[in-house]
């Protein structure tokens, strides 16, 4: 990342012009460590003094312990500053115990290296392992914490879900916290964390319901507690499901998609949208409960 000092900040500190950008104190300290801030070509201390016409260079190149693995990625954007991507269902995002080489954090490692590339891996937002659909990754720790911070980001992701939903459009504003007893489940508390999730109904099909959901909040499984939680668990959910709680032949994972996202890009201040098509799968349900 590049900036050509101009008058206004002339006099400031390196350290001063890089708050003045929103830089985070952490992040600031981790590329001077690493020797990373460069003035008019030369390694810089944040204490130095800048005047109209220095340039200063940031290099973001970073080692990062994630094994590359050839896993397939479906690209919908790319820029130097975010990778943005359709994630498919039944993979993890980040590598675990369990998946420690066919993650999509696996996948973007390898991606970078054919390119010659030296980035970690910086998700901007969570989707769960059988969720699909729009994934952004910030290309470095900086536009990843700019993003979370002034991005104002907007999601809405599609779901199909159990029973003929009445209502036309809601709001559930229900608290949601760990399930005692278990590491995994969550579900509605009044001693949770406030949650806000917004639906708008789609499709009314024989026995199931397509619903728009967008959030206000971003708890862990938020649309899958709430949407069983008023008895219309989403198709395929084996944790929170009822009726259709198993994997049938249209579909073997919970029927949830993040549609789109959006957010106030950091530098040019304009908002940005990113789309995702709905999976075949969740296609081949709908069309099978048509009425």
């Amino acid at each position: 990342m590049r900036f050509r000092v101009d008058l206004d900040y002339d006099g400031m500190t390196v350290g001063e012009f890089l708050k003045s950008k929103r830089f985070s104190r952490r992040t600031i300290n981790r590329l001077k460590s690493g020797g990373r801030i460069f003035l008019n070509g030369a390694i810089a201390y944040t204490g130095e003094v800048i005047k109209n016409g220095d340039i200063l260079d940031i290099d973001f190149t970073e080692d990062c312990n994630i094994v590359p693995s050839p896993i397939p990625l479906d690209i919908i954007y790319e820029d130097e500053d975010i990778l943005v991507l359709n994630k498919q269902p039944g993979i993890v995002v980040h590598p675990t115990a369990y998946h420690y080489d066919d993650t999509i954090g696996n996948g973007v490692m390898y991606y970078f290296s054919q390119k010659g590339l030296k980035r970690g891996f910086h998700p901007v937002n969570r989707l769960d392992r059988e969720t699909s659909g729009v994934l952004i990754i910030a290309l470095n720790q900086h536009m990843h914490n700019m993003i979370q911070q002034y991005g104002q980001m907007d999601k809405a992701y599609i779901a199909v879900v159990e029973g003929v939903v009445e209502k036309d459009c809601g709001t559930i504003d229900l608290p949601i916290a760990r399930k005692p007893g278990s590491l995994i489940e969550r579900c509605v508390s009044q001693d949770g964390q406030r949650a806000i999730t917004h639906f708008c109904t789609v499709k009314r099909l024989e026995n199931m319901t397509v619903l728009l959901l967008k959030l206000e909040t971003g708890r862990t499984h938020q649309i899958r507690v709430h949407l069983s939680y008023i008895g219309h668990p989403i198709i395929g959910d084996t944790l929170y499901g009822k009726l259709y709680g198993k994997p049938n032949a249209e579909i073997n994972r919970h029927a949830l998609h993040c549609s789109e996202m959006s957010f106030l890009h950091p530098y040019t201040g304009k908002r940005v949208f990113f789309k995702a098509p709905l999976p075949q799968d969740m296609e081949n349900l709908i069309v099978k409960q048509q009425k």
